[in-house]
């Protein structure tokens, strides 16, 4: 793939009806090692989600009656050679915003899994976000809201869950909206759920190794503490 094109840190088990309905991207010489690769477009653009490679494989799946398989996704990065900050910026890293334009289907467990969440909600810390300034009756009235929705409805596909790739120091995929949601998905048993994604920015190639050693570093300390 071009020098430009980066790839998402995990690897999603999708539904391969979804990936399917993809054109293909146009001239896409193979990439070794990877099974199925989805090239994220951009909405804002008007380019589109395409399937890099893997078609054969995906309708195989869906002959046997296969869920879910592997797919790597993939994304232009729009991020000067020459930044290493945006990554770490958010108002800088906001100028390379880049949304897909499909809706996937994956199992709510696997992000949880993944350790895609930026931080996991609880009924304690629900709505708790000091930006917001939510009084405790407006909190607990979203939290009720957002609860019996999911309960009586189940997942709403039109508004999925929002992945960013290489969103944490430029390296790690995490979890960009929905952690209320995620919550509870996994509360009430909701074991499928509709994600898109999206992508900001990539470290460079060459501190990228270090930055993910840190990552894990720093995610690591996290959990002990």
């Amino acid at each position: 793939m071009a020098w430009f094109t980066f790839f998402s840190s995990e690897i999603y088990h999708l539904d391969p009806k979804d990936l399917l309905v993809l054109k293909d991207t146009p001239n896409a010489p193979v990439v070794e090692n990877e099974d199925v690769i989805l090239l994220l477009g951009n909405i804002k653009t008007g380019q589109e989600d395409t399937l890099y490679q893997g078609r054969k494989l995906l309708e195989n799946a869906v002959a046997e009656g296969i869920s879910y398989v592997p797919v790597r996704v993939a994304f232009h990065s729009r991020r000067p050679k020459w930044d290493i900050l945006s990554p770490f910026i958010k108002k800088v890293r906001r100028r390379f915003y880049a949304k897909g334009t499909g809706v996937y289907h994956m199992e709510t467990q696997e992000i949880r899994h993944l350790g895609l969440e930026r931080k996991i909600r609880t009924h304690e810390n629900a709505y708790d976000f000091s930006k917001w300034n939510l009084s405790s009756e407006q909190r607990q009235k979203q939290f009720n809201e957002l609860q019996a929705s999911l309960k009586e409805k189940g997942f709403d596909d039109k508004t999925p869950l929002e992945i960013m790739l290489c969103r944490s120091m430029g390296v790690k995929d995490s979890l960009q909206q929905g952690h209320h949601r995620m919550m509870f998905c996994l509360e009430l048993g909701i074991n499928r759920v509709a994600v898109e994604f999206m992508a900001v920015s990539h470290a460079p190639r060459w501190c990228a190794p270090f930055f993910r050693w840190f990552y894990r570093i720093c995610h690591r300390e996290k959990k002990n503490g």
